[in-house]
């Protein structure tokens, strides 16, 4: 079956390979992100892809998630599996290292001084990184590294000095070793044998954020080694083919020529995949150039999506948004079925799945057709076939509502009808992230029972049942409606006036004291303070506004938002980050809040924070990002918002008019039509919206709708130097 589809596969990347489109990558810098908090990581990978082979500076710290950090100046190795963005560590699967010398089967400190371990220094200045493709050269051994990688295969090219003791490592342990206070990750079976002097197989099972993740993997070498061994506890045998336990590794060795190249190809599945240890057809037949090029075209397709006009370091920062905003979920095979794994959908439900919608329409019905329609609930944060329960509340929902109801505008009602049972379910079935039988008793979650988080969960569940309440009202379904609508007012029952904000309460109805909206009490918020989730009402911003009193209280309460001073956020929430007053781009409660002002009458105070918040906050530098990248969340933000518009209340089908950060996109949509965005006197100076025209009529509202942007036709902002 495999052999069939990845032959399918082949004659259909054939027949397109020829397709015209122009080189976007180019423009694409897979090390921003890479510094502070972005937590990406700069290896190869594909648009969605299983693998993503990638270099490892350390396994342990929170701001080693992805497995790389800028800061550092040694590489323990390179390892097939990594997470873009996540504030989470895990994966880092089956790390592969070349060195020299006599057999180690340590990786050495990363303090500079690696004697005693496989760990090498490098040098910014000697590594590169594109769309597809990485190299660095290890300067301990004076070894090039070169890696690439298709859908479910990294390739490695290494360039070795004369030597009579090239090694290459293979650690099944690294990764697991990660300092948590919480989370104990650790190996709970591994195996490596050598089939011939060409090729070794295995796998590993793990348990950490993913509680059963199996790898198993067939691994290929260009040149036979003459040497090989496996250990197993760090005691290593030479001449053994075969080792299993929690704890296994290899090393194999050849004698090479100055300039000598070894190429590595190793196959990686979610499933048994030996004894044939087989690997994908196309992967069989392809080099290291023809997967570097053919993986640079796809994600060219990608790129032409969307072409602007800008300059080449806003192109910079844009294209690599693009390029991370596609890089997760990751598809993983499930019994020849496809399965997706890093599913962040507490983060991505805002705008990256919107932005999918438009681009990626069709991955999107994928997503939503492996996920239990019929056996229920959604799923919270799926990683490697794990439910996590990771963050809060049931983000599936509004992710699922967004494209149902997109679908449905376009005349197909089948995830609607599909979905709706579950989706049902999703609300009403109790979860640790979602407990609805006290959402329904006191129509808010109370924090003496046992519940953390209470107030940003009884947000984050009353928008879910406000986006059910569109679905149900779009289908009809008058009871499920009303049912939806009421318990999406419940966000009210959490509102002091006498305070102005949002506030946690116990089941007597006593506010929680002392309260301090500069402060995270993580027994009623979470990654955020009462500020940020002060404007956490996307599906009812009427009655939020009524709750400040009107649209001028709101208005100054957004003003007020952004000018806070003596901030006193606690110091170990490191998530909120990227901060203007108490506004924190860094993460995902943030998001909407700048576009609010449009519903209060002063757009051009949209257009500034906007502004403020693109130029601040998202460079082409390797510290570009202020926080999580987060599975394609927060870049999504920057796509939406320099093309001039963004879902602030993605299941309403409308986008909210900002201020266009490019001078022209060209929006090539799967219908096979265009929408274009163009900025008139786009100029430094010109930072305020004057007029908004679509096809040619002055638009009266601050928003458009998704069916108006898969229509085709132009949007022109007309932009001036000061707002009226």
């Amino acid at each position: 079956m495999l052999k069939k589809l990845t032959v399918l596969l082949l004659l259909f990347t054939l027949k397109n390979a020829n397709a015209q489109t122009d080189d976007l990558a180019k423009y694409v810098n897979p090390f921003i992100g890479t510094a502070a908090h972005g937590h990406t990581f700069p290896g190869a990978t594909t648009p969605f892809g299983m693998v993503q082979l990638s270099p490892d500076t350390d396994d342990e710290g929170w701001d080693w998630c992805s497995g790389y950090n800028y800061q550092d100046s040694t590489i323990m190795g390179f390892s097939h599996t990594h997470l873009s963005g996540t504030g989470i560590a895990d994966l880092a699967d089956v790390l592969v290292m070349p060195y020299l010398g006599p057999i180690v089967l340590q990786p050495g400190k990363k303090d500079g001084n690696t004697e005693g371990g496989y760990r090498s220094k490098f040098s910014h200045k000697d590594e590169k990184a594109e769309a597809g493709y990485y190299s660095v050269l290890l300067k301990k051994y004076g070894i090039k590294a070169e890696l690439t990688a298709s859908a479910n295969t990294g390739f490695h090219r290494y360039t070795f000095p004369k030597s009579d003791s090239a090694n290459i490592i293979i650690d099944l342990l690294h990764g697991l070793d990660r300092h948590r206070t919480w989370l104990t990750e650790k190996v709970l079976d591994a195996e490596i044998r050598i089939l011939d002097s060409n090729t070794i197989v295995g796998y590993r099972i793990s348990n950490g954020w993913a509680k059963v993740q199996p790898v198993y993997f067939t691994m290929h070498f260009s040149k036979p080694f003459k040497r090989f061994g496996t250990a197993s506890n760090d005691v290593f045998q030479a001449n053994s083919p075969y080792k299993r336990s929690g704890n296994v590794k290899a090393v194999v060795s050849w004698a090479t020529t100055e300039g000598e190249q070894i190429e590595v190809k190793t196959f990686i599945s979610a499933e048994k995949i030996y004894p044939d240890a087989i690997f994908p057809v196309t992967d069989v037949i392809q080099t290291f150039e023809s997967t570097k090029t053919k993986t640079r075209q796809l994600w060219n397709t990608e790129f032409n999506k969307v072409k602007i006009e800008a300059s080449t370091d806003t192109k910079t920062t844009f294209y690599t948004a693009f390029y991370h905003a596609f890089i997760a979920p990751n598809t993983i095979e499930k019994e020849y079925t496809p399965d997706f794994s890093a599913l962040s959908l507490w983060d991505t439900y805002r705008a990256q799945f919107p932005l999918m919608a438009i681009f990626q329409n069709k991955k999107v019905g994928e997503i939503f057709k492996s996920l239990p329609f019929y056996t229920g609930p959604f799923p919270v944060w799926r990683l490697w076939g794990n439910e996590t329960d990771c963050m809060i509340g049931t983000p599936a929902v509004p992710a699922f509502v967004d494209f149902a109801l997109k679908k449905y505008e376009g005349g197909s009602e089948e995830y609607a009808n599909n979905g709706s049972v579950t989706m049902h379910r999703s609300l009403t079935h109790d979860a640790t992230v979602s407990p609805w039988h006290l959402f329904d008793k006191y129509g808010y979650i109370p924090n003496d029972l046992g519940e953390n988080f209470t107030v940003s969960k009884t947000l984050e569940m009353c928008y879910a049942n406000g986006c059910a309440a569109l679905l149900a009202k779009k289908m009809g379904d008058s009871k499920a409606f009303e049912f939806y609508e009421k318990r999406s007012k419940y966000y009210k029952n959490l509102f002091d006036p006498s305070v102005g904000f949002f506030r946690g309460k116990d089941s007597k109805g006593n506010w929680t004291t002392p309260f301090d909206p500069s402060v995270t009490n993580e027994n009623d918020f979470v990654e955020a303070t009462p500020w940020q989730y002060l404007f956490h009402v996307q599906h009812d911003i009427e009655g939020l506004t009524e709750l400040f009193g009107g649209k001028a209280k709101m208005a100054a309460k957004l003003d007020s938002l952004f000018i806070q001073k003596n901030i006193k956020i606690d110091a170990h929430i490191l998530d909120i980050s990227g901060l203007i007053g108490q506004y924190a781009h860094g993460n995902e409660p943030s998001h909407h809040v700048a576009y609010l002002y449009n519903a209060v009458g002063q757009p051009w105070k949209t257009q500034e924070r906007v502004r403020e918040i693109c130029e601040k906050f998202y460079t082409s530098q390797p510290d570009g990002l202020c926080g999580n990248e987060d599975c394609g969340q927060m870049s999504a933000w920057y796509i939406f918002s320099a093309m001039g518009f963004y879902p602030v209340h993605p299941s309403s089908g409308r986008y909210e008019l900002g201020v266009p950060m490019v001078e022209s996109a060209v929006l090539n949509l799967e219908n096979g039509k265009q929408f274009q965005v163009k900025t008139k006197n786009f100029k430094p100076k010109n930072k305020y919206v004057k007029s908004v025209k679509l096809n040619g009529q002055i638009l009266k509202e601050t928003s458009i709708s998704h069916v108006e942007i898969l229509r085709g036709g132009i949007l022109e902002f007309e932009m001036t130097d000061r707002h009226e």
